[in-house]
């Protein structure tokens, strides 16, 4: 069959790949439309079955979320209910000290990083050209130095006083560590029991006195939790009411009632308010497993 330019309608040969007389390509070498279908269909094949993996994943995660959510929604309404019932114990004085030893190692973490940030920012200043002939301000920077070093020396010594009255591990985990050691002794008694090495009345006499002891270590630190979680809610509201003052202010700056530095100033020290609380927050999430 005689073959034709699609372009100009002259006659061409099976073989010429461009038209000898208008020099538009053939096109020769392009799949056939059934196979440019067929690999089309294939990838959309493809889509399709990964859309509905990933839609399947996205419900899943977002499950788990959910329950997260759910569980502590539900430890918020049990620590409520207990409070407006008058079933939270106060933590004790001995406690509530022994946390803020902990809170302040933390927060002493945070001052420490703040100085060593300045302190390179200052260590900067002494390579500038300016530094080498400027006595004025070679002294300012000299000044800056030495305070920010004593700051930091002061703080190290500070930490070290905080760890010394430190008790490690604090109470809840002393409290973890002794109920799993009554649990101990409750198997190992039953193992003996069927071993024919203690008596029936020497050991239903024992069992009782662990588990009464078991109970009373897991009301103490249930009771020590549901304290330190109210601490925890508290910290969470007043880190909420930082927040929306910093928004109130950002809003401020918008209006132009307030000038750049002002804001600036107002920012470091909402930053640094947010960081301390948000520090103290983990440090009794932390201590409460």
């Amino acid at each position: 069959m005689p073959k034709f330019c699609p372009y100009c309608g002259n006659p061409v040969k099976e073989s010429d790949k461009f038209c000898i007389i208008c020099g538009k390509p053939l096109l020769t070498d392009i799949p056939k439309r059934s196979k440019v279908v067929d690999i089309a269909k294939e990838e959309k094949k493809e889509v399709f079955e990964k859309k509905p993996m990933e839609e399947e994943l996205k419900i899943e995660e977002q499950k788990e979320e959910a329950l997260e959510l759910t569980d502590e929604e539900n430890n918020k309404k049990k620590l409520k209910k207990k409070k407006e019932k008058g079933e939270v114990k106060p933590l004790p004085d001995t406690v509530k000290e022994q946390l803020e030893y902990y809170i302040e190692h933390d927060d002493i973490q945070i001052n420490k990083k703040v100085l060593l940030e300045k302190l390179d920012e200052i260590l900067k200043s002494t390579k500038e050209s300016k530094y080498e002939y400027d006595n004025d301000f070679k002294k300012e920077i000299n000044i800056k130095l030495e305070a920010v070093k004593t700051l930091i020396s002061e703080l190290k010594q500070k930490e070290n006083e905080v760890k010394q009255k430190l008790e490690d591990p604090f109470i809840v985990q002393r409290l973890n560590n002794d109920i799993n050691t009554k649990e101990f002794q409750l198997d190992n008694l039953t193992r003996e029991y069927k071993l024919h090495k203690v008596d029936k009345d020497s050991f239903e006499k024992l069992r009782e006195k662990y588990k009464q002891e078991k109970t009373q270590l897991e009301n103490k630190k249930e009771d020590l939790i549901d304290g330190m979680k109210l601490w925890i809610q508290d910290l969470k509201l007043e880190k909420a009411e930082i927040s929306g003052e910093r928004k109130l202010t950002k809003g401020r700056f918008h209006a132009k009632e307030i000038s750049e530095e002002q804001f600036e100033g107002y920012e470091k020290e909402f930053e640094l308010k947010l960081k301390k609380i948000s520090s103290k927050i983990k440090t009794l999430e932390t201590l409460t497993k």
